[in-house]
């Protein structure tokens, strides 16, 4: 029997390369002839770069950054030098979990330290930017990127402005660096959303990054004025490409002075994993995530692997920590989900033991399956 093993991470618990090595033990347990391979999966969040460099075999190169205040912090990214392409999270040095609550403010918070990676990687030799975006605590339109890029922003009475989503509407004037980078992003990006309005960066993301209520606005329209003035500027119009909206609207300053493809974070691994020549022949195909809820239905992997195992005419399963859409797992192409939790074992018992229970119940369902039950 052959298996293919594909889960994204279990948030807070486990990788998704741990994930497919628990599923294996399991599944091992219950047949131990299966043919099994493994191919861990990613969007555009934190672990995106680890996944990539499981398939690209890059190496890891630690840098001196800044976290989303600014404050000094070593990170890393990854190079695959014969390609000259850096694979960077913004996570890595612009993520939510550098901060503690009290200091989650997208006002305040800037993706400086993420530039501060991609300009050692220019340094390097690199030519194309990988970048996963999810997991920011930032609002700022990549104005922070740029700026570690050598780019220099100031207001009306041309005093330095530094980057920040509060400091958005106070720029007036770019000043770009006298030689710009040649330079090719591709973002990682699992949502469509617009830069601005009801359904964009600030209004659908600043609150999870600290936002007050009151401060959404301001950071919507600090978007909207530096988004006029990138248009102004250079010519184009960030505003309205689907995707500015994710990753604090860092596209669109991306967008306005490099080549820039935004492309979804979990088909790119699909593609990069070659997962589409595995499956010739497989049986089954195993995948899951953290929690199954209506958000694994815009563009996740658990929906992208149910994808492809209905192109390709296999029964798909999904493990996950919790379940809480089951309901809609028809419009998911699933055969079966199986939740972690539940029964005797609570949501804290199975993030504590994440990976002996994963391959316990891997171990169940695949002795069920057999058995026909």
């Amino acid at each position: 029997m052959k298996i293919i093993i594909a889960p994204d991470k279990f948030k807070g618990s486990l990788t998704s390369i741990q994930a497919c090595e628990a599923i294996r033990q399991g599944l091992l347990v219950a047949d131990a002839t299966a043919d099994l391979q493994v191919y861990p999966m990613a969007d555009g969040g934190d672990g995106f770069a680890t996944v990539m460099k499981h398939y690209l075999h890059t190496q890891t190169i630690p840098c001196k950054a800044a976290d989303p205040l600014n404050r000094p912090i070593e990170a890393a990214y990854e190079m695959e030098p014969f390609s000259h392409t850096a694979v960077i999270e913004m996570a890595a040095a612009s993520g939510l979990t550098l901060l503690s609550e009290a200091d989650k403010n997208p006002l305040k918070t800037s993706t400086y330290g993420t530039g501060l990676l991609v300009k050692d990687a220019i340094e390097r030799g690199a030519e194309k930017l990988i970048l996963g975006i999810g997991r920011s605590a930032t609002n700022d339109g990549g104005a922070g990127m740029l700026e570690a890029l050598g780019f220099r922003f100031y207001d009306l009475y041309h005093n330095i402005v530094s980057a920040s989503g509060e400091n958005l509407s106070r720029i007036k004037y770019i000043v770009p660096p006298a030689i710009l980078p040649s330079l090719q992003f591709v973002l990682a990006c699992d949502v469509k959303n617009k830069l601005l309005g009801k359904q964009g960066a600030a209004w659908v993301y600043a609150a999870q990054k600290g936002a007050a209520v009151k401060e959404i606005p301001l950071l919507d329209k600090g978007l909207e004025d530096f988004a006029a003035l990138l248009h102004a500027t250079t010519g184009k119009d960030v505003a309205n490409i689907p995707g500015t909206g994710a990753g604090g609207g860092v596209a669109a300053g991306l967008a306005a002075f490099f080549k820039l493809e935004i492309m979804s974070g979990a088909a790119m691994l699909i593609h990069t994993s070659s997962i589409e020549a595995g499956l010739a022949g497989a049986d089954l195909v195993i995948t899951g995530e953290g929690k199954i809820d209506r958000q694994t239905l815009n563009g996740k992997i658990v929906q992208h692997i149910a994808a492809l195992g209905k192109r390709f005419n296999i029964p798909v399963i999904a493990f996950c920590g919790e379940a809480a859409v089951s309901e809609n797992i028809s419009q998911l192409n699933l055969e079966k989900i199986v939740s972690l939790t539940g029964g005797h074992t609570s949501g804290e018992e199975a993030m504590a033991n994440a990976g002996s229970h994963l391959s316990a119940a891997a171990a169940r369902f695949l002795s069920n399956f057999h058995a026909g039950a």
